[in-house]
């Protein structure tokens, strides 16, 4: 008797996209960086996705909406609007709540880059307004596309022959979605290469500084994603628990992999459509079509933007200043503001009006290949349970379970408690040291360190003057040294780092300069207010400490040629940068007080901007920063020093709000010499075609690291050691 043939199992497509998933993890480990080719075939593959996206939003907004009439289209906008402002609220509340996670400490350094670049911007009015819809639709502007499209759908449904159009429309829609189907089934290949595209080639270490708001932000994200938005669904309609989470996961894990919402929004509406059908919740003449809502509240803020805004009250922690009580309010109105715009411009706009010092945004750029995803994982589970809970309501289906309510509720906040609690106590125990490290600006050595050094305490005319027909590079090559004045507090020019070591940019320049000559240097201290005078009696051969031009200067002594232009620019506190947006109108103000170091081209220029401001003379750049300027509301400096002082003060922010870059030239100063000038213009003509200004320009003036980068970490590179 032949056995009863057993059925073979079949996988589904969120099995083959959890099996390539796994393999793309696992080539990434393997591999390593010999993975960076893959990426190719991942972008080739988002591309296929997003090609029938804004197409679908177009035609199936015109054709849902066009099929209903205007008072079921107020109806749904009304119902829309409330179930919105419903999920936005559990977003606002999850912040709050996961807030409490971090632990109360002291207030620990940071490090981020030294070059200040302008604040994003993006236009408002490309984005929303569809003035040319081709534009709209050819730049991906989804709001201006979708408002056309319901403009288009509304007026459409007020014609008595729309019949007419409203047919081929859907034999469009149908053939998008067909042709998306095809795309989506080849989700597995895709999958595969961007996940071992990214393992295999993500740095790592970036992700250490912030590895308190990485595991806040993830646990944010699996709250709502697994639990709280599911269980709503089960709440409020006859829809399991189970199968909503089932029939989300493939939206899910696709666009966690791809980091596109947008890409996978025709596999959400086929999940929530899956759902919607199978438990009746839809009725064809209320216009509730996942078609319709999911498009249509696409543009709007989602769960995953607010939910980041996380990254705040974050930052205020990791600052050593919490966000208080009463500061939340303030924090979520603006925060759910600025939720319509991208986080990449919302981001900075927070961190200044809630006075956060705004470097640690560069962290969070660097982190984003990670937070990105999670946050279009959870926007593609808002959009699906939106669309589930909206349709329900207008169909009249929708009704609360009360019993169950308040059991998941009484449940969540039990887990949520017990989580935040051990979160709280990892970062307590655990990661609290790792935020204490110095300023990378700090812990700089020299690159080119080559000869012996001396370091006088005290400035002192040289030993041994220049006899009669005796040149400086005759007494320099007698002595075996070169003296050479610095001033300590010149960041990033010159200054001593945390191992008491005398570095910088020229100081750099001055190793490579005795080099070159052949002998050891002296490093004799000077100050920018006795500079003219230690010059004039002999104190050293050339001073090199990021000196600007000025006409004291040019007039008393001969010059090189400039070795380097830096940009004028201002400092001030972080939150104070929302000010000066009106810089033109506030640069008249009498009453501003401006810092400006004495005897400095920055002392000379300032009163040209800020005619009608009182001035503080400092000794340093230091003293402005140590608060010992008098209370003056800005400096005016370089944006390279200002960027490098900020490093150690993170509190304050470099800013450029000039109209245009005003370069200021840096010279090399040294007393009345022709044979000494003309070999100073020589030298520093070839240092410059050697490429070694741009070397040290890019390693003490943008903070670059010089040294290769070590390959990441893979099993058949650091374990197998099968290639170099």
């Amino acid at each position: 008797m032949e056995k009863g043939a057993h059925p073979h199992f079949k996988p589904g497509l969120t099995t083959w996209i959890l099996t390539s998933l796994v393999l793309g993890i696992s080539c990434g480990l393997f591999f390593g960086e010999l993975c960076a080719p893959l990426k190719t075939v991942g972008e080739i593959f988002i591309g296929l996705l997003q090609m029938t996206v804004l197409p679908y939003i177009t035609l199936s907004l015109i054709l849902n909406l066009g099929r209903i009439s205007i008072r079921q289209t107020r109806h749904m906008a009304l119902t829309v609007v409330s179930l919105m402002l419903i999920l936005w609220c559990i977003g606002l509340f999850t912040v709050c709540l996961m807030s409490l996670s971090f632990p109360f400490w002291q207030k620990g350094a940071f490090f981020s880059t030294s070059i200040i670049e302008g604040p994003q911007t993006e236009s408002l009015y490309d984005l929303f307004i569809p003035a040319n819809p081709f534009f709209s639709l050819a730049n991906n502007a989804v709001p201006a596309v979708v408002l056309f499209s319901i403009g288009v759908g509304i007026a459409l449904s007020t014609l008595p022959k729309r019949e007419q159009l409203l047919a081929p429309l859907s034999v469009a829609v149908n053939a998008l979605m067909k042709l998306n189907r095809f795309v989506v089934h080849l989700s597995p290949f895709g999958v595969f290469a961007i996940v071992a595209y990214a393992v295999g080639t993500l740095p790592f270490e970036k992700f250490g500084l912030l590895q308190a708001y990485l595991i806040t932000y993830t646990v944010a994200t699996l709250i709502l994603t697994v639990g709280i938005l599911p269980m709503l669904i089960s709440i409020c309609t006859p829809v399991r628990y189970w199968d909503a989470l089932r029939v989300s996961q493939p939206a899910v894990i696709a666009a966690f992999v791809l980091s596109s919402t947008f890409a996978v929004l025709p596999i959400i509406v086929e999940s929530a459509r899956e759902i919607l059908e199978r438990y009746k919740l839809e009725k064809d003449e209320t216009g509730g079509s996942p078609d319709v809502l999911i498009p249509l509240v696409f543009p709007f803020p989602d769960l995953g933007r607010i939910v980041g805004l996380i990254f705040i009250p974050f930052s205020a922690w990791f600052y050593g200043s919490s966000l208080m009580p009463d500061q939340y309010p303030k924090f979520l109105a603006l925060g759910m503001a600025g939720s319509f715009a991208k986080p990449a411009v919302t981001i900075p706009w927070l961190l200044d009006l809630m006075h956060i010092p705004h470097d640690i945004f560069q962290l969070y750029l660097a982190v984003g290949v990670y937070t990105t995803r999670l946050g279009d994982a959870l926007r593609s589970v808002y959009l699906f349970s939106f669309a589930i809970l909206t349709a329900a309501s207008l169909s009249g289906t929708l009704k609360v379970q009360w019993k169950r309510f308040f059991v998941y509720t009484t449940l969540s906040l039990v887990m949520a408690g017990i989580v935040i609690a051990s979160i709280h106590t990892v970062l307590e125990y655990t990661f609290k040291n790792l935020y204490q490290s110095k300023a990378m600006i700090a812990d700089r050595q020299l690159l080119f360190p080559g000869v012996k050094e001396t370091i006088l305490k005290a400035s002192a005319p040289n030993p041994d003057p220049i006899q009669p027909g005796e040149t400086r590079i005759d007494r320099i090559r007698k002595r075996g040294k070169i003296r050479l004045g610095f001033d300590a507090k010149r960041l990033p020019f010159s200054y001593f780092n945390d191992r008491g070591e005398l570095v910088g940019f020229d100081i750099d320049m001055a190793h490579r300069l005795a080099l070159d000559l052949g002998v050891d240097i002296e490093f004799v201290p000077f100050t920018p207010q006795t500079l003219v005078k230690q010059l004039n009696a002999d104190h050293f051969d050339l001073a090199m400490s990021g000196l600007e031009g000025t006409i004291e200067r040019a007039t008393a002594f001969p010059v090189a040629d400039s070795y380097m232009d830096v940009t004028l620019a201002m400092v001030l506190h972080d939150y104070r940068k929302v000010e000066f947006l009106e810089f033109e109108k506030l640069r008249h103000s009498p009453d501003l007080k401006i810092a400006v170091v004495a005897n400095s081209f920055f002392d000379e220029k300032a009163h040209t901007f800020f005619p009608n401001a009182s001035f503080v003379s400092i000794n340093s750049e230091e003293d402005f920063f140590e608060e010992k300027a008098d209370g003056a509301d800005l400096l005016v400096t370089s944006a390279e020093a200002g960027a490098a002082w900020t490093l150690l003060y993170p509190e304050f922010s470099v800013i450029n709000p000039l109209k245009k870059n005003v370069k200021v030239p840096m010279y090399y100063l040294g007393a009345h010499d022709i044979e000494f000038e003309e070999f100073m213009e020589v030298w520093l003509e070839l240092k410059k075609k050697e490429g070694v200004f741009d070397e040290l320009y890019n390693y003490w003036i943008l903070g670059k690291d010089i040294k290769d980068a070590e390959p990441r970490w893979s099993i058949i590179r650091n374990v197998l050691q099968w290639v170099d």
